[in-house]
C-alpha cells in the first residue's frame, strides 16, 4: 500500500517524518523563500513600534530616559536593522529561525531590563511590552513553532528572575502579570502551532496535487504515445493491405483463401479469366461444383493429409506447401487444367486456420504433354 498520500508530522516538531520525511528539506527551501520579504516586513514593524514606545519612557519614567532609551535605541534597533540588512546574506538565510529567536529574546529581554531600572508602579505595567513581543514572535514572524516557543518561555524565565530576585514586586501584582503573562505565551504557542500546522498541510495537498497532475501527464502522455502507435499501426496495416490486395489483384494467376469447411474467403479478380465465375460468385458456390469429380477427391485427400501434420513434431513439415494438378469445370461448362499451390496458414499454438491457394492455368501444358504422349504412342506402335 502506497502511504506517501497520507501526511506524517510529528506532533511536537511538526517535521515530516516516516513516508514523508523526504517533503521536510523542500518545505523549508520554499517556506523560506516565501518567507523573506515577510522576515523584513516584520522586522521593520518591530523597529517602528519599539522605537515609537520610547514615547512612554519618556512620560513615564523620564528620570530614566537615557537608561532606556539607550536599550532601544542603542541596542535592541540597531540589532533589528541589522536583522533586515542581514537577511540579504546567505548566512542569514541558513540560519534564520535560530536568528530570528534571538531578536525576540533580545526584544523581550530589553523590555524586562527596563523594568529593572524603571521606578515602581511603573514597572509593574511594563510587562504588557513582552506580551507585545509575544504576538510579535508567535503571530507575525513565519519561524517554526518550536524556535518561538524557545524564544517565549526564555523570556518568561527572565522576567520571573527580574520580578522575584531583582526588584521586589508584590505578590498580588506578580500573580497578576504573570497571570496574563503565561496565558499570552501559551496562547501564542497555540496560534504558532496552529499557523506552522496549516503552511504544511497547505504544502503537503500542494505536493500531492503536484503529484497528481504529474501523474495525470505522465498518463495521457502515454495514452497519445498508444494512440499515436496504434494509429501508425492500422495505417500501416492499411497500407500493407492495399498493396497486397493491389499485388493480388494483378497478378496473372489466381489467389484464393479457405477456411477449413473449404469456405472462400477470398478470391483475386483474375479468376474469373481461368473459371468464367467473377469473384463474388465463386465465394458463393460450393468448392465441389468447381472440381471434376476425380480432382474434387484427390484435393479432399490432400487435405485431410495435411491437417494430420498438425500431429508431427518437427513444426517446419507444416508450413511446406504442396502442388497438386487438378481439372476445374468452368461456368461455360468447359474445363481448365490448373496447379494449384497449397499452404496451410498456422496460428502461434499450431493449429491450422485457413488455407492459401495460388491457382495457375497449364491447360496448354497438359494439352501438350497428351500430344507428346499420342506422338510417342504411335511411333511405338509404328
Amino acid at each position: 500500500m502506497d502511504n506517501r498520500g497520507i501526511m506524517k508530522l510529528h506532533p511536537l516538531t511538526l517535521r515530516f517524518y516516516g513516508e514523508s520525511a523526504h517533503l521536510e528539506e523542500q518545505f523549508q527551501k520554499e517556506h523560506l523563500l516565501a518567507s523573506l520579504t515577510h522576515y523584513r516586513v516584520a522586522l521593520l514593524i518591530a523597529l517602528v513600534f519599539y522605537s515609537a514606545f520610547g514615547i512612554l519612557d519618556f512620560l513615564l519614567m523620564p528620570e530614566k530616559i537615557a537608561v532606556t532609551w539607550f536599550i532601544r535605541f542603542a541596542v535592541v534597533a540597531p540589532i533589528i536593522v541589522g536583522g533586515i540588512l542581514g537577511s540579504y546574506t546567505r548566512f542569514f538565510q541558513q540560519y534564520v529561525h535560530p536568528l530570528m529567536s534571538f531578536g525576540s529574546v533580545v526584544a523581550g529581554g530589553g523590555i524586562i531590563f527596563m523594568i529593572i531600572v524603571a521606578t515602581p508602579l511603573v514597572s509593574y505595567s511594563y510587562y504588557a511590552g513582552i506580551v507585545l513581543v509575544f504576538m510579535w514572535s508567535y503571530a507575525l514572524v513565519r519561524i517554526p513553532f518550536l524556535w518561538a516557543s524557545f524564544a517565549g518561555w526564555v523570556q518568561v524565565v527572565l522576567y520571573e528572575i527580574a520580578a522575584i530576585w531583582i526588584i521586589e514586586t508584590p505578590i498580588v501584582v506578580l500573580i497578576n502579570n504573570n497571570f496574563f503573562f503565561i496565558s499570552a505565551n501559551i496562547i501564542g504557542m497555540l496560534a504558532c502551532y496552529s499557523l506552522e500546522l496549516y503552511a504544511r498541510r497547505n504544502f503537503f495537498l500542494a505536493q500531492q496535487i503536484a503529484m497528481e497532475r504529474e501523474k495525470t501527464i505522465r498518463a495521457n502522455q502515454a495514452l497519445e504515445q498508444e494512440i499515436a502507435e496504434r494509429t501508425h499501426a492500422q495505417e500501416t496495416l492499411k497500407e500493407s493491405e492495399a498493396q497486397y490486395r493491389l499485388l493480388a489483384e494483378n497478378v496473372h494467376d489466381s489467389i484464393l483463401t479457405l477456411d477449413l469447411d473449404m469456405h472462400f474467403s477470398y478470391v483475386s479478380p483474375s479468376v474469373m479469366r481461368l473459371t468464367g465465375y467473377s469473384s463474388q460468385e465463386i465465394q458463393k458456390l460450393e468448392v465441389e461444383r468447381l472440381f471434376t469429380p476425380q480432382s474434387y477427391e484427390l484435393a479432399k485427400k490432400v487435405l485431410s493429409e495435411e491437417l494430420s501434420r498438425n500431429n508431427e513434431p518437427e513444426p517446419i513439415a507444416r508450413h511446406m506447401p504442396r502442388t497438386l494438378e487438378l481439372e476445374l469445370l468452368r461456368k461455360d461448362g468447359g474445363t481448365v487444367w490448373v496447379e494449384l499451390t497449397t499452404t496451410f496458414i498456422w496460428d502461434s499454438r499450431g493449429r491450422p486456420v485457413y488455407i492459401l491457394v495460388v491457382a495457375r492455368d497449364i491447360t496448354i501444358r497438359k494439352q501438350a504433354d497428351s500430344e507428346r504422349e499420342r506422338l510417342v504412342t504411335e511411333l511405338q506402335n509404328a
